[in-house]
């Protein structure tokens, strides 16, 4: 699932002897389809695009949440 506007993302690091961590949290402020790129508000406060790939969605949007 790709990430849409207000979607709260999470960035893990992942060691293949450990379990995932948690890197970084954040609220995805805008997106861009044509380079798969995300302007995240992480919980440092920086505002920042990264790639779809980086982050994985933990939360919808209300106004994304169809189901």
């Amino acid at each position: 699932m790709n990430p849409q506007k207000g979607d709260l993302v999470a960035c893990y690091v992942t060691n293949t002897d450990e379990f995932e961590s948690l890197m970084q949290w954040g609220l995805v402020l805008d997106v861009n389809p044509t380079v798969e790129d995300i302007l995240v508000l992480d919980n440092y406060g920086d505002a920042r695009w990264w790639p779809y790939r980086r982050w994985r969605v933990i939360q919808q949007a209300k106004e994304n949440n169809k189901e």
